[in-house]
C-alpha cells in the first residue's frame, strides 16, 4: 500500500498511507494476540478480535516506535563516529552487494568495526525488546511492559544463557527466511504468493517464538512459589 501511495497522487496517498497504517496496527495487534494465546499454552492460532487486535496494535506500535527511535539514534551517531553514511543495519543486511559497495572505499578495519557495533547494538535493543512484547502480550499494560528491573527478573528466572539460546535461533529463522524472501524474484508470477507465504512464517515464528519464551518464564515463576509455599 505504501508503495502504491508512493507512486501515485496525493489523492491516492491520502487514501493508502492510513490505510497501510491501519493494516500495520492490526498485524502488531494479532501478533500480540498471538503471544498471549502461546503464553496460555494454546495450540493453535486464536480467533481474530476486531477490538483486541487493535488495542494491542496501538500499544505495541508505541513501544516498537520508541525502541525503533532509540536504535536509529544509537545507529546514526555510531555512522558519525565512523565518518559513514547513516546506517540502518536490516536494511544493510538485506542489501548487502549494495552495502559492500558503498563502504569499499573506506578503511575496512573500521568498516568491520562499525558493522560489528551495529549487529550488537540491534541485536541487544531487539533482545529486550521481545520480552517486552511478550510483558505487553500478556499483561496488557505499556508502562509495565518498559519496567526494565521486571524484564530483568524475567530474564533471570528463565535463565540468561537459556533465553540468549532460544532468542537466537528466533532471530536466525527470521534472518534466514528473511533472505530467502528478497531471492523469490527469480519465481516471476508466483514471487508475490511466495513473498507473502514466507511473510506470513517470519510473522508467526517470532510471535509464537517469543511467547513460548515467556510460557517458560511463568511455568518457572509458579514452580518457584510452590517450592516456597
Amino acid at each position: 500500500m505504501n508503495g502504491y501511495a508512493d507512486t501515485h497522487t496525493i489523492k491516492y496517498k491520502l487514501i493508502f498511507y492510513p490505510m497501510a497504517l491501519f493494516v500495520t496496527l492490526f498485524m502488531y495487534g494479532y501478533g500480540l494476540a498471538i503471544t498471549k494465546d502461546t503464553i496460555r499454552n494454546g495450540k493453535k492460532l486464536p480467533l481474530i478480535k476486531i477490538k483486541q487486535c487493535t488495542v494491542f496494535g496501538i500499544k505495541a506500535s508505541i513501544m516498537i516506535f520508541i525502541y525503533t527511535l532509540l536504535e536509529g539514534f544509537l545507529l546514526y551517531d555510531l555512522s558519525n563516529r565512523f565518518y559513514l553514511p547513516e546506517f540502518h543495519l536490516r536494511f544493510a543486511l538485506s542489501h548487502l552487494i549494495e552495502t559492500l559497495k558503498l563502504y569499499y572505499w573506506h578503511n575496512p578495519i573500521s568498516t568491520i568495526e562499525f558493522i560489528i557495533a551495529s549487529i550488537m547494538i540491534t541485536y541487544i535493543l531487539a533482545f529486550f525488546m521481545e520480552i517486552s512484547l511478550a510483558r505487553l502480550a500478556d499483561g496488557g499494560r505499556l508502562l509495565g511492559a518498559f519496567n526494565i528491573l521486571k524484564i530483568k527478573r524475567c530474564i533471570d528466572t528463565i535463565g540468561w544463557k537459556h533465553y540468549t539460546a532460544d532468542y537466537t535461533k528466533i532471530m536466525l529463522s527470521i534472518v534466514i527466511l528473511a533472505y530467502l524472501q528478497f531471492g523469490i524474484d527469480l519465481f516471476g508470477f508466483f514471487s508475490e504468493i511466495l513473498d507473502l507465504i514466507i511473510g506470513l512464517l517470519i510473522f508467526i515464528i517470532e510471535f509464537i517464538g517469543i511467547g513460548a519464551i515467556y510460557r517458560e518464564y511463568k511455568i518457572k515463576k509458579e514452580k518457584r512459589v510452590i517450592e516456597i509455599d
